[in-house]
């Protein structure tokens, strides 16, 4: 089992409630989402600049129930999710399969081989191109569909409702080819390049990467939802981004945006003047 995860998986684990279906209380879902970002961010930041990113990758192996929401929304959207389906059944005596060694450890390697076929396989490349032309790493709120946000769709996605193949593909669809011309401010002369626009018309390149500003200070006495917020701007579903990754988002043929409202994690509602904005995948909004 331990060449999926690698060499040199950490668990973090809490114990969870004996009440079926009403598994994930605030006191343990807080304490492992503080044991898990804690650990995440000590490896980033004492790792050696020539060293790889770790964790390379975060993954969040829990039981469904019908309190699952309370859980996963606190990890939204920098873990892989994996649902244990099968310890959410039970036996003849109504007791889960949860409590049941013989059926929680095959359950464990059917979801390490979930990570193996559907993360490492997928979505790890996928986001880890870091090309504008990839649909999952837009910023969740500050993407606009017709009707809502883009968290809303990736919600389907943690949640099971559809595939990340899938999603993606029928994604790409909407993708747009731009040129000088479109985005004067960002391309080059002779450069093109497939971005996404939304629902406001505004363009979200992804920034190049000798632009790699604004990254978080790593400061591991500050409060775990104030550090959640570091891991939320450093990895997306599971996957690494490197410190300060971000898109410029701008308008079309080099407007200006006059007082248009973006959503920042820590500010709230913000009015945006100017050529472009940074947007990093935590929706932190900085104006340059």
């Amino acid at each position: 089992m331990s060449e999926i995860p690698g060499q040199r998986a950490e668990v973090i684990a809490v114990p969870s409630s004996n009440e079926n279906g009403r598994l994930y209380r605030k006191g343990a879902v807080s304490s492992l989402l503080d044991g898990a970002v804690r650990f995440a961010l000590r490896q980033l930041k004492n790792r050696r600049d020539d060293e790889a990113v770790r964790p390379r990758k975060i993954a969040l192996f829990y039981v469904p129930s019908d309190d699952s929401q309370s859980l996963l929304a606190e990890f939204d959207f920098f873990v892989f999710p994996v649902p244990l389906h099968d310890l959410d059944a039970s036996d003849e005596s109504r007791k889960q399969n949860r409590y049941r060694r013989e059926a929680y450890e095959p359950a464990i390697e059917k979801g390490l081989e979930v990570c193996k076929r559907e993360f490492t396989g997928f979505l790890q490349p996928a986001i880890g191109s870091r090309k504008s032309a990839q649909p999952l790493l837009l910023p969740p709120r500050n993407f606009h569909l017709t009707g809502g946000r883009l968290e809303q769709a990736f919600r389907e996605l943690t949640r099971g409702g559809r595939q990340w193949q899938d999603w993606e593909a029928a994604w790409l669809e909407r993708a747009e080819v731009f040129n000088h011309d479109r985005l004067p401010g960002f391309l080059g002369k002779t450069e093109r390049q497939t971005i996404f626009r939304d629902a406001r018309g505004v363009v979200f390149p992804c920034a190049r990467p000798t632009e790699m500003h604004g990254a978080q200070e790593i400061d591991l006495s500050a409060a775990v939802l104030d550090l959640r917020e570091i891991l939320r701007s450093m990895y997306r579903f599971g996957a690494p981004l490197p410190q300060g990754f971000h898109h410029d988002a701008q308008l079309e043929d080099g407007s200006r945006f006059h007082g248009a409202r973006f959503d920042c994690s820590r500010k709230g509602e913000l009015p945006v003047t100017g050529t472009h904005v940074n947007i990093y995948p935590n929706d932190f909004v900085r104006c340059p």
